[in-house]
């Protein structure tokens, strides 16, 4: 049934229940959608029915502001966005998130660490032992606020998507798949910290085609065997 498809169920959930959104989501199933403003995403109109399925459900929950999304070159945005809604609090972060992120959010010690040659090699050593531990404390921090970060993983492509959920809808969601396209299993994850790396260091403007497969220690690297949401 419609009605039990697992995208329907995922549009309801992460929507907080928009009818209007979930309405369309199931006249996907019925019609799947081919054209760039439906399915939100270039290049797909040769995709299965069902990752255009999924895809123009992640695109209304996107253009609805469900989930948040940023460009690759755009990456430290999201920080800033993060800590304007009040999820993260950098003067309360740990040793490992404020030399990470802190100083990210922070204009002035960006600036510096970004002046020249030697400064950003200083930056990269200080940040790539302590990024897996940074990125746990920044959850931390907003989960103690009563929300739960997810990636939604729709293709390989320069742009994120993130949700924000309580713990119920994590918990029912975390790494399942929804659509799979030419071995590209794609679904809900865990934050996606490894991919999150090299889009944050081209947004800062350091990165280089090596950071896009090597990345910092103790980050858990994307997997295609999470398996289908029952």
């Amino acid at each position: 049934m419609v009605e039990d498809d697992p995208v329907v169920r995922f549009a309801r959930d992460f929507s907080g229940n928009d009818t209007a959104l979930v309405e369309r989501v199931r006249g996907f199933l019925a019609q799947p959608p081919a054209a760039k403003e439906d399915v939100g995403f270039y290049g797909v109109a040769d995709f299965a029915p069902r990752t255009r399925c999924f895809l123009g459900a992640v695109n209304l929950l996107d253009l609805a502001g469900h989930l948040q999304s940023v460009e690759d070159k755009y990456t430290f945005e999201i920080l800033h966005r993060w800590r304007s809604e009040g999820l993260v609090d950098p003067a309360a972060f740990p040793r490992e998130a404020d030399t990470v992120f802190g100083t990210i959010l922070d204009e002035a010690r960006i600036a510096a660490a970004l002046a020249d040659a030697e400064s950003r090699a200083a930056f990269r050593d200080a940040v790539w032992p302590i990024y897996a531990t940074a990125t746990r404390q920044l959850e931390s921090q907003i989960n103690a606020r009563g929300r739960t970060l997810l990636s939604v993983d729709a293709t390989p492509g320069d742009t994120l998507f993130f949700a924000l959920v309580d713990d119920a809808t994590a918990q029912r969601w975390r790494d399942t798949a929804l659509s799979e396209e030419a071995g590209y299993r794609a679904g809900v994850r865990s934050v996606m910290w490894d991919r999150f790396w090299p889009h944050l260091l081209s947004s800062l403007g350091q990165a280089t085609i090596e950071d896009f497969s090597r990345f910092p220690p103790g980050v858990d690297v994307r997997s295609d065997t999470i398996p289908f949401a029952p």
